[in-house]
């Protein structure tokens, strides 16, 4: 589970770069309150993980486990949703549907 975490940890960090490159200075929130706020939530999943591995009752096991195991999909998720973004090939994809006739923002809201 350590690995899991030490996952989480890693992407946290490229998402907070990838944003950056994203939006440069136009942040929102800005990179240091953003940079802030990420080491927060890593530091709230490490505290919570040795809480739970140091104390001696195990009951919530299966829900720690499923509470890292969707942090790790969200967080990758949200990381490749950055790098088609980014990526000019996805960005040429999205303007050839537009011309072609479909309507990306109904498949956005969907």
């Amino acid at each position: 589970m350590e690995y899991k975490l030490l996952g989480i940890s890693g992407l946290i960090l490229i998402i907070l770069l990838l944003t950056w490159l994203k939006d440069g200075e136009n942040m929102n929130p800005p990179l240091k309150r953003r940079a802030v706020i990420d080491l927060t939530t890593i530091c709230i999943f490490w505290v919570v993980y040795e809480f739970y591995n140091f104390s001696k009752d195990k009951a919530f096991e299966e829900e720690v486990v499923m509470i890292i195991n969707l942090a790790l999909l969200f967080f990758m998720a949200r990381m490749v949703q950055l790098i088609a973004q980014l990526n000019p090939m996805i960005q040429e994809f999205v303007s050839f549907l537009k011309k072609k006739g479909v309507n990306v923002d109904e498949l956005d809201q969907k």
